[in-house]
């Protein structure tokens, strides 16, 4: 197994996922979080414009800004590391906007392992789980909302494995065991 990339809205444990299968696979972690604002400055980023449109128009318009640079910064977290866990951001890959959906599939295109951490296949029930994972003020629960109903992730997810009702280790071992299927699935039909 090469690569494997965790994407999913907040509060779904990919953060806690991607550091069991670091230790698990003897892997590196490679956080977007970590990374997306060195990413975002090399294209123009500007957090006092981002903090002025947050004022003006609210949390949306500010997910709609991050939009800019979110394709970029998966193109280049993936052209900078290479065989390694990434647990990618919360909205980064979430989208709306067409144009980023492409580039976002193009760059995902030769990964087979992007699995996709969702609570539940019910999008209100998956929402209602997010929301008492984590104490969200109103503002933020339209972005989350926004992220959980968008079908940017379910277009780009090669596998998904649903969490709710699940422990870390269980959520874990499940994306090992499709990761590695499919690699024997590979294997075999490669001989």
């Amino acid at each position: 197994m090469k690569d494997l990339i965790l994407i999913g809205p907040v509060a779904v444990g990919k953060t806690t996922t991607a550091k069991l299968l670091s230790e698990k696979l003897n892997k590196p972690l490679i956080s977007m979080d970590d990374l997306r604002f060195d990413y975002y400055k090399e294209i123009g980023y500007d957090n006092n414009h981002m903090k002025h449109l947050f004022e003006k128009a609210g949390i949306m318009a500010i997910y709609q800004y991050g939009k800019i640079f979110d394709a970029y910064s998966i193109e280049r977290i993936l052209e900078d590391h290479q065989n390694c866990i990434f647990d990618f951001g919360g909205g980064n890959n979430a989208s709306g906007f067409n144009f980023e959906f492409k580039r976002l599939k193009k760059a995902l295109n030769p990964y087979e392992n992007i699995v996709l951490l969702f609570p539940c296949a019910d999008k209100e029930e998956s929402l209602n789980f997010i929301c008492k994972r984590r104490n969200f003020t109103e503002i933020q629960k339209e972005l989350i909302e926004h992220i959980v109903m968008d079908e940017s992730n379910f277009r780009l997810a090669t596998h998904i494995v649903f969490v709710k009702d699940k422990t870390p280790e269980e959520v874990c071992n499940e994306v090992l065991l499709i990761t590695n299927n499919l690699q024997q699935n590979n294997l075999i039909s490669n001989e």
